[in-house]
């Protein structure tokens, strides 16, 4: 029968995101807490008795972890590929294997380089009349942005550098995969006019390494027109550009718009710009004020979308009307409060779903500002409406609130007397046992939100995202007991035994949270694990100490056929640059 528990008061948010190496450090393990055994018969629940590295361990017997992605992160001390994440894929079917014997599997990770080199730009046509070097290379500067699959998974990006008594050919050392380049020409020596604009490739598989070359084939893109003003702000020192609709990288040279005073009511653009992806993936335009005018809103627009007649057009005339756009903020004073009317300090974050005019389409707005200690604050809003997100500063027990709708009415000069209420968060429990049945009285349980899926450039400029919850830690009780709070929406559970005790975490992936409704896990199992273990080696052969190791786990993300990531195990490598990850059989599923 499970046992009562009070609800914990110590409650802990994790720094460390996405991995877990912020967790509870526990001293006085018990001898319960430490998988070991003398014979099969002390493996009750589904393991058997095997030797990992000396120490009789109770292990499973069957793995079903498809898809298993190991990362290796060196020190930032490391000789070779410091502080870069590296993605190893545990074969093409992942880590799935059954044997009575028991699954201690040897897996050494020879951690590896790609030289990309040489990689040169070539000008194929008449560039403006400059003068080119013979073989029409160009200088320039290569970014590489490694897309790793699954949403979650840590980033890397790498800058190539110059070849070694060459003036336009470079090198780049990256791990393998698959990456996203984005190329920076260099005006031509001697040549008046400016360089080609900035380019962007993506989907370049780089793993046999190599070179690369690039060709400029034709002349660039253009789209030019007039900017009329929104209305109470003129358009000078603002600036637009093109960007990739991946990242929101810029494809073209940023314009700083200049106003001819004193009674100009437009101005205009002229951007040059490359693209060859077809009218299945538009570039975008951007539009954006300058730093010191942070109430003024951002317009973006699908550059395909801008010429519906001929939308993959060489040369593109758009005239961008504005002038209805309202971009006047209105004074919006209010206050945060939670359930019961006691002010709450927080955060408070404005992102616009609709604003007035018939821009509203091509504009966001956005806006945050902190109450004082009485929940009342004031923020000047463009009319339109909004989505509000209020982030609680101190008390832990309220949870992350959103609201839609909020309306900002173009007539009238003050919003006053609308308050935000903020809701509890839901309590999260449960308790953990051993397979025999014994609880876990060491380790932490924790809940993280979910990682969803990547979501385009313009998508997330122009849709507000969905707040973002707390991780929240708590260590179990002596009973495997744990209690704690989450914010609603969909959260990731994960249990993690103390470090040396050869069991594996829990991980218990996108699970649906409701407002105000509790949600009991009732009682885990804790499984005999499957070992995994084996020795890190870098580049150069060398052994690698310390490195730390983690296990993700691709899921779908709920909702979508889009997968993200889970994190499943973390260790790390020692002296002699070996690595133990106790792992659990298969992937929790809870909803």
């Amino acid at each position: 029968m499970k046992r009562a528990f009070f609800l914990t008061s110590a409650f802990f948010v994790l720094a460390a995101m996405p991995a877990l190496s912020g967790c509870f450090a526990l001293e006085g393990v018990g001898a319960d807490a430490v998988n070991a055994c003398s014979s099969d018969e002390d493996c009750e629940g589904g393991g058997v008795c095997v030797s990992v590295d000396g120490f009789p361990t109770c292990v499973g017997t069957k793995v079903d972890l498809p898809g298993l992605i190991l990362e290796v992160r060196p020190t930032a001390e490391a000789n070779t590929g410091a502080n870069t994440p590296y993605l190893v894929p545990f074969g093409g079917e992942g880590f799935v294997a059954q044997s009575s014997a028991g699954l201690v599997v040897d897996h050494d990770i020879a951690l590896s380089h790609v030289v990309v080199s040489p990689i040169e730009l070539f000008v194929d046509y008449d560039y403006k009349g400059c003068p080119l070097s013979p073989e029409g290379k160009l200088q320039a500067d290569f970014t590489f942005y490694r897309d790793a699959q699954h949403a979650g998974l840590p980033d890397h990006e790498a800058k190539a550098v110059i070849q070694p008594g060459s003036t336009d050919a470079y090198s780049v050392e990256i791990p393998p995969g698959i990456y996203d380049v984005h190329v920076v020409p260099r005006a031509p020596e001697n040549c008046p006019a400016p360089p080609p604009p900035p380019m962007y490739y993506r989907g370049i598989d780089v793993s046999q390494g190599g070179k690369i070359d690039l060709h400029l084939s034709a002349a660039p893109r253009l789209i030019s027109g007039s900017i009329a003003f929104p209305e109470g702000k003129d358009l000078n020192g603002w600036s637009i550009e093109v960007v990739e609709p991946k990242h929101g990288i810029p494809i073209s040279r940023t314009q700083v718009l200049t106003v001819d005073p004193p009674f100009a009511l437009f101005t205009t653009y002229n951007l040059e710009y490359y693209w060859d992806f077809g009218l299945e993936s538009s570039p975008i335009l951007r539009l954006r004020p300058p730093p010191d005018d942070p109430d003024a809103p951002k317009f973006f627009w699908q550059v395909a979308s801008l010429s519906p007649l001929n939308p993959d057009s060489k040369n593109i005339q758009a005239d961008l009307t504005l002038i209805d756009l309202d971009a006047v903020g209105r004074s919006v004073m209010s206050t945060v409060v939670d359930a019961h009317g006691a002010p709450v300090v927080a955060t408070v974050s404005f992102r616009s779903l609709e604003l007035s005019g018939n821009a509203s389409n091509s504009a966001i707005y956005s806006a945050v500002v902190d109450t004082d200690t009485e929940g009342r604050f004031t923020v000047l809003l463009p009319p339109g409406k909004y989505r509000v997100t209020t982030h609680p500063t101190f008390d832990l027990t309220k949870a992350v609130t959103t609201e839609d709708g909020f309306e900002v009415p173009a007539d009238g000069d003050c919003v006053c007397g609308k308050g935000f209420t903020v809701r509890d968060k839901s309590v999260v429990s449960g308790e953990v046992v051993l397979p025999n049945g014994s609880p876990l009285s060491f380790g932490s349980a924790s809940v993280f939100p979910s990682r969803t899926p990547a979501r385009p450039y313009l998508s997330r400029s122009l849709l507000a995202d969905a707040p973002a919850s707390q991780p929240m830690s708590t260590p179990l009780g002596f009973a495997g007991e744990f209690s704690l709070l989450a914010d609603p929406g969909l959260a990731d559970l994960v249990v993690v035994p103390p470090s040396d005790s050869l069991y594996p975490w829990i991980a218990n992936p996108q699970v649906k949270i409701l407002v105000g409704q509790p949600f009991d896990f009732n009682t885990l199992v804790l499984p005999y694990p499957v070992v995994l273990r084996g020795e890190v080696r870098d580049p150069l052969g060398k052994i690698v100490p310390n490195a730390t190791v983690r296990a993700w786990m691709p899921v779908t993300a709920s909702g979508t056929e889009e997968t993200v990531v889970i994190q499943i195990a973390e260790g790390a490598t020692d002296f002699a640059g070996r690595y133990k990850l106790p792992l659990a059989p298969s992937l929790a599923l809870s909803r």
